[in-house]
């Protein structure tokens, strides 16, 4: 079982926290739904908890990966809300608006995190169950877990401190 210290705890906080505020606030303005927090839990495998996932690179005074992870629903909603085409497989579209709410929520959270000292890149889709998500060496990855309207998504978070000289 890995620990972890309680500055590590508020580290992960300081970054955890602008991603969470970003994503209510995104997902009430574009989606019309409010997600709410229902569980937050240490990642046990690295295999995302649903099976869509939108992954952004962090870089900077710390290093990591964020996954927005959606449930099929989730996603399939996300595409319908945002530009009123209903489908009923992820395909190309769906992937497409996953990225564009995930690019607003990380473009929401950027002032926060460049407060921090942070830089993030654009974000990458992964679909597919199982898929896996490699975080940084020696990181033990938190998962956020939300349900909303549209279905059940997490927001799962991994940093490690970058030693600067």
């Amino acid at each position: 079982m890995k620990t972890a210290t309680a500055a590590s705890f508020v580290q992960t906080a300081d970054y955890v926290n602008p991603l969470i505020t970003a994503t209510r606030t995104v997902f009430e303005m574009m989606l019309g739904c409010t997600p709410n927090r229902t569980g937050m839990a240490l990642k046990e495998t690295m295999a995302p908890k649903h099976e869509l996932s939108a992954i952004i690179g962090v870089t900077g005074k710390a290093a990591g990966t964020i996954v927005l992870s959606l449930s099929r629903s989730a996603a399939l909603e996300v595409l319908n809300r945002m530009v009123g085409i209903e489908v009923s497989e992820i395909d190309s579209d769906v992937c497409d608006a996953v990225g564009e709410l995930t690019n607003m929520i990380a473009g929401s959270a950027k002032a926060q995190l460049e407060r921090l000292q942070l830089s993030i890149s654009i974000p990458n889709i992964i679909s597919g169950k199982d898929h896996t998500v490699h975080y940084p060496s020696n990181v033990t990855p938190i998962c956020i877990i939300f349900d909303s309207e549209i279905g059940p998504f997490a927001i799962e978070v991994g940093f490690t401190s970058v030693n600067q000289s």
